[in-house]
């Protein structure tokens, strides 16, 4: 009869805990209820692990197992499994909609988004035969500037459309696109 007493307790504090967790993250807004980094990212998971399901999960859980064990008369093992199986479809559901709205507009970058050859632009500071000049270009809705190296014999003059091949040390190397028409 003590060990019902011992897991009775057991899950009513589950319950209470869980419960005032949750009502603690309502009333502030937040409280615990938000999510734990656990990598994730690349490996094609959301990368987090909210703690909201995992006070629904406590809550339900001792919430059931103690309404079982006072009310029941199912064995032990009985009562901690079903009640594990009944928290879990609670929680589950909870992660399942959070990971869909918290991923649903996530674009991670990756190292090569930052990569700017293959990049269009136009030379913003002129330069001839060995010297260093300047291109402006977009990369993500943003427009960045970078220098640029004439190669001997190349002239880039202002307003010139240039892809960047490549980049060494922060300069690109670049290749002419289109000169614009009528400059003097």
């Amino acid at each position: 009869m003590k060990e019902g007493i011992v897991i009775a307790t057991v899950f009513i504090v589950c319950f209470w805990v869980g419960l005032l967790l949750l009502l603690s993250g309502s009333i502030h807004g937040h409280g615990l209820a938000g999510h734990l980094h656990t990598g994730g990212g690349d490996s094609g998971g959301p990368g987090f692990l909210p703690i909201l399901p995992l006070m629904v999960f406590v809550t339900v859980w001792g919430g059931t197992g103690y309404v079982l064990t006072r009310f029941s008369g199912m064995q032990l093992l009985a009562v901690v499994l079903v009640c594990t199986l009944v928290a879990l479809l609670p929680g589950i559901l909870l992660y399942t909609v959070l990971a869909r709205v918290m991923t649903r507009y996530d674009s991670s970058m990756s190292e090569l988004d930052y990569e700017p050859a293959g990049q269009l632009g136009y030379i913003s500071v002129a330069a001839e035969d060995g010297a260093v000049g300047e291109m402006k270009y977009v990369l993500h809705g943003t427009m960045r500037s970078i220098g640029v190296r004439a190669e001997a014999g190349q002239q880039l003059m202002r307003g010139d459309r240039v892809i960047i091949v490549k980049t060494d040390k922060g300069i690109a190397a670049v290749t002419l696109f289109e000169r614009e028409i009528g400059q003097n």
